[in-house]
C-alpha cells in the first residue's frame, strides 16, 4: 500500500514538473529579471473585521500597521517574510493578540493564495459607516472573541504565454506589453469563532464554518510609459457554506458568495522596484438567521525591491531599461 501511494505521489510530481517547464511564456509580452536574490523592505497596513446581518453590528479589532524585510530566490517557488508591528495606539490595542499572514505561490499558468488570520478581542459598533481609530475607545470592548481564518485560493491563468500575474503582484518578472487573462479556480474558507458573551441570540457562541466552491476572474498588466506597471485582478466565487455550532450543524448547507480584488502599481528598473499593492477580500457565511456574516479583510503595502546577483546581457539592455 506504501509503494502505491509513493509511487502515485511521484507520477503526480512529475506531471507538475513538466507541466511548470512546458509552459513557455512569449518572450515579446513577459522578460525574466536575470538575478538571483531579490531583497524587499516594506511598510504595510492590515485590517480585519466582521459583520453580523441580521442585528446590524460590526467588530473591528485594531488597524495594524509596521515595517518588514523580506527576500526572494530564484529557487524557491515563494518569498519570505519577516514583519515588525509598530503600534503607537492605546493600551487596549496593545491587548489584543494577532496574526496576520498570507502565503503567495505563482507560477506561469497557477496563482495561489493561503490566508491565516487569527484575532483576540473586538470592538463592536452598529454599522453605521467608518470609525475613527482615535474613537474604538468609546465602543464596547470584547476582549472574549475570538476568530480564526483559514482561506486556501487557487486560479488557473488561460493566457500564460502573454500575461505574467508575478508582473503584476510581485514584480519578480516584468510585463512589457499591456495584456490580461480569465482566471478559473477554486476555494476553501474556514473560519472559527468564540466568546463567552451573548454574540449569537440566546446563546455563547463557538462557531465553525466551512466554504468550499468555484470562482472565476479577469486580471489585467498596464503597461504604460517606459517603466510602469498597473495591475488589476477581479475574482467573484460561489461557495457552498456548513456551519457548525456547539449544539450540532445550522441550517443545512447554504450558498455563499465571495468577492477578491487586488491592485498594484510598480515603477520597474532593472535593478530596482518602486511599487504599491492593495488586497481585499470580501467572504458571506450563512449560519442561521441569527448570524448572517460578512467578513472584510484587506492589506497594503509600499514596497521597494532591490536584485542582486543579475546577470548583464548587452544585446537586452535597450529592453530592460
Amino acid at each position: 500500500m506504501a509503494y502505491k501511494i509513493n509511487t502515485y505521489c511521484t507520477n503526480i510530481l512529475i506531471i507538475l514538473l513538466i507541466a511548470t517547464y512546458s509552459f513557455a511564456q512569449d518572450s515579446n509580452f513577459v522578460k525574466k529579471y536575470d538575478n538571483l536574490l531579490s531583497l524587499k523592505t516594506f511598510n504595510y497596513s492590515d485590517g480585519f473585521t466582521f459583520s453580523n446581518k441580521a442585528t446590524g453590528l460590526k467588530y473591528i479589532p485594531d488597524n495594524h500597521s509596521g515595517i518588514g524585510l523580506g527576500v526572494w530566490f530564484k529557487y524557491l517557488p515563494f518569498d519570505i517574510f519577516f514583519r515588525q508591528e509598530i503600534n503607537i495606539a492605546s493600551s487596549k490595542y496593545h491587548n489584543i493578540r494577532t496574526t496576520d499572514m498570507q502565503l503567495k505561490g505563482y507560477c506561469k499558468f497557477f496563482v495561489g493564495d493561503i490566508y491565516i488570520q487569527r484575532y483576540r478581542g473586538f470592538y463592536e459598533k452598529i454599522d453605521d459607516g467608518y470609525v475613527n481609530d482615535n474613537d474604538l475607545e468609546k465602543l464596547p470592548y470584547k476582549p472574549d472573541l475570538s476568530v480564526f481564518q483559514f482561506d486556501m485560493i487557487g486560479k488557473y491563468i488561460f493566457n500564460h504565454e502573454q500575461f505574467s500575474y508575478k508582473a503584476g503582484f510581485t514584480a519578480n518578472e516584468r510585463q512589457l506589453i499591456s495584456a490580461g487573462s480569465v482566471t478559473v479556480g477554486a476555494a476553501l474558507y474556514f473560519i472559527k469563532i468564540r466568546s463567552d458573551s451573548l454574540l449569537v441570540a440566546r446563546q455563547k457562541c463557538d462557531l465553525r464554518s466551512c466554504n468550499f466552491g468555484f470562482n472565476v476572474g479577469y486580471a489585467y498588466n498596464y503597461v504604460f510609459g517606459k517603466r510602469s506597471t498597473l495591475f488589476a485582478s477581479g475574482m467573484l466565487g460561489v461557495n457552498a457554506s456548513a456551519s457548525v455550532l456547539k449544539n450540532g450543524l445550522v441550517n443545512g448547507v447554504n450558498l455563499s458568495p465571495t468577492l477578491h480584488i487586488k491592485l498594484a502599481y510598480w515603477l520597474n528598473y532593472n535593478k530596482w522596484s518602486y511599487g504599491i499593492t492593495a488586497t481585499y477580500n470580501i467572504i458571506h457565511h450563512t449560519i442561521n438567521d441569527d448570524f448572517i456574516m460578512y467578513i472584510h479583510t484587506r492589506r497594503a503595502e509600499m514596497m521597494v525591491i532591490r536584485r542582486i546577483w543579475c546577470k548583464s546581457h548587452k544585446s537586452n539592455i535597450t529592453h530592460v531599461i
